[in-house]
């Protein structure tokens, strides 16, 4: 198992990275109380329950859609997750009545417990459950921090609670109980995931590849003026984390005027859209492809084929393969700076670590740029006008 990386230029930059507090962050910490309640609590809700519906926002929800979609790469589960994660209203309406509600647990996630639209996912769950005679101490799970209103609720109503530790940003809990209480349902490897995410925490010096990341980023950003940050994921299952990635690079380093925005692409579907801007366009891009190399399901072409007798016999792996080499060798040859991570293959091992590398990454660039990586102070003007127009009443 492993994930391998490499850099189409010499990582450069002249910086100063202090990396005890890079590597001493509580999301680095594995949760041993969590975890052992998950495995004692949650087999229970598996026996009875095959779907369970994940309700969050941002980082309350796209951990674990990530960890989803790269599990359906290589594992058949017979548990699955379905997410209300917008408040798009024919979206609501389509999952909550496509549900076989008896065999439903929902999952709400949220730190504070007040999230917007998670609460209204809450309210419309609650009133269901009521209407259909279900018992709601079975049916709901709760996820957030101690003494806020999903703690509250939770007591209130008989049902259990998993606790996110106060200290770790909603953006960075993907390896709390915010990833951990869906994937174990969902009959990922929590042990395994963890153990992934360890792997990049062994060597905590300068040579580590998060701070190799970081530093190659921040100095095409800062010297050399790059500053849209492209993740290129090669796989339809890959995807998704292209989605986290983008909360945690954003809103990380979005702040005092700085930062690096990101920008997702999937392989090969926009090199059809997208390549023609990254070659020719303006040069200000970095580019990370990520890719799996060994694929669990694969189809070959027939013996003869019809129009292009050159991909007689292939597979449609081996086809991937080398439009996924095509794009990259294009971009280096034009000159484009390229982060190619490769894992070899789908496994939670590998996820762990990416979400490691990444979540360290991001602190190192923060580092670099002299900001706050935690905290999300931009949005809160958003959410304070849209609570005003609703006690207004629009």
């Amino acid at each position: 198992m492993g994930v391998y990386i490499n850099f189409s230029t010499p990582v450069e930059g002249d910086f100063e990275i202090n990396t005890s507090k890079i590597f001493d962050q509580p999301f680095t910490r594995y949760p041993k109380e969590v975890v052992e309640k998950i495995k004692k609590t949650l087999p229970r809700f598996k026996e009875k329950f095959s779907t369970m519906v994940v309700c969050g926002m941002g980082g309350s929800s796209l951990g674990a859609k990530t960890i989803d979609s790269f599990a359906r790469a290589f594992n058949e589960a017979d548990h699955g997750l379905v997410f209300l994660d917008n408040v798009d209203p024919t979206l609501v309406k389509q999952i909550l009545e496509s549900l076989d509600w008896k065999n439903t647990v929902f999952c709400f996630v949220s730190k504070s417990g007040t999230t917007l639209e998670t609460v209204v996912f809450l309210n419309l769950v609650l009133e269901e459950l009521r209407r259909r005679n279900l018992p709601v101490e079975e049916h709901i799970i709760f996820v957030g921090d101690r003494g806020k209103s999903f703690e509250e609720m939770a007591n209130s109503l008989g049902c259990e609670f998993f606790e996110i530790p106060s200290d770790v940003d909603g953006r960075f809990s993907v390896l709390t109980s915010t990833g951990l209480v869906p994937s174990f349902f969902a009959d990922f490897d929590i042990d395994e995931l963890w153990e992934g995410a360890r792997e990049v925490l062994r060597d905590q010096s300068e040579d580590n590849p998060a701070i190799k990341l970081a530093k190659y980023k921040m100095d095409n950003y800062l010297n050399k003026g790059r500053s849209v940050s492209v993740m290129f994921t090669y796989g339809n299952y890959l995807f998704p984390f292209s989605f986290w990635y983008s909360q945690l690079w954003a809103e990380s380093l979005g702040k005092e005027g700085k930062g690096q925005t990101p920008l997702k692409a999937l392989g090969t579907v926009d090199q059809h859209s997208l390549v023609q801007l990254f070659r020719e366009g303006p040069d200000d891009k970095v580019y990370q492809f990520v890719k799996a190399r060994e694929i669990k399901w694969d189809t070959q072409l027939p013996e003869h084929t019809q129009i292009l007798d050159y991909i007689a016999n292939k597979k449609v792996s081996e086809i991937f393969r080398a439009l996924y080499e095509g794009t990259k060798e294009a971009l280096i040859q034009t000159g484009r700076p390229v982060i190619s991570i490769e894992l070899d293959r789908y496994s939670a091992f590998n996820l762990g670590y990416l979400f490691m590398l990444y979540m360290l990454a991001t602190v190192a660039a923060a580092q670099i740029l002299g900001i706050n990586p935690f905290g999300q102070p931009g949005v809160e003007l958003g959410k304070r006008i849209a609570k005003e127009r609703l006690q207004k009443g629009l």
